[in-house]
């Protein structure tokens, strides 16, 4: 079936759109709404997921600085944070999940988007922190604190995890999970199916699509 033209603009269906042929043929750096929508959307669910994967990281930091110090105030202040920075970020993540982002503004990170590049990027900060304590350690051998300059160079790679590795998977992985949710859920697919009737490129005739 040919498409119908609408304004100028040829008109598919998101099935045609979301045809992984279609998607093999156009380069992944080629822009389409389908793509801009996904990695939108991907962006916001990498911020919210490094807020709980950090959350678990700051109450961990409080329990483990109230061991040294004998002081409580730590894990109470710490572990509260720590556990409303996860809880909003779960209900965050299942909303940004579930709706369509908006577009009128481009969302930019600086960091890496794909699990390889975060590997790469939390190696290189946990060696250069490393090589910065080991220049602590004889200091930390004399006064009986080894374990506990190992304990907080743990923590500080924890915390590079929740800030760089898990929001590189996150984005790695954004227009495999938009797809995904396309087809698991019809209130999500009913909202880019508006979508899809009503847009048109502002700046010329690109299509829908790849995803």
């Amino acid at each position: 079936m040919k498409p119908t033209l609408e304004a100028g603009y040829p008109v598919q269906s998101l099935e045609y759109w979301l045809s992984p042929e279609l998607a093999k043929v156009s380069p992944p750096e080629a822009p389409s709404r389908l793509r801009q929508l996904a990695d939108a959307q991907g962006t916001l669910a990498a911020g919210w997921s490094s807020a709980i994967t950090g959350g678990p990281v700051l109450a961990l930091t409080g329990t483990y600085g109230s061991i040294l110090s004998g002081n409580l105030s730590w894990l109470i202040v710490l572990g509260l944070i720590g556990t409303a920075l996860t809880v909003v970020g779960v209900l965050s993540w299942k909303r940004v999940r579930t709706t369509l982002p908006t577009s009128d503004k481009s969302l930019i990170t600086r960091g890496p988007g794909s699990a390889r590049g975060g590997i790469t990027t939390m190696a290189v900060f946990a060696g250069l922190t490393g090589a910065a304590l080991a220049t602590a350690l004889p200091a930390a051998a004399e006064r009986g604190t080894t374990g506990a300059l190992i304990g907080a160079y743990l923590l500080i790679v924890a915390l590079l995890g929740a800030c760089i590795l898990v929001p590189s998977i996150v984005l790695g992985r954004a227009r495999k999970s938009f797809r995904r949710r396309l087809d698991a859920d019809p209130g999500f697919r009913k909202a880019v199916e508006d979508d899809l009737a009503s847009w048109r490129d502002p700046y010329g005739h690109a299509g829908y699509g790849p995803l």
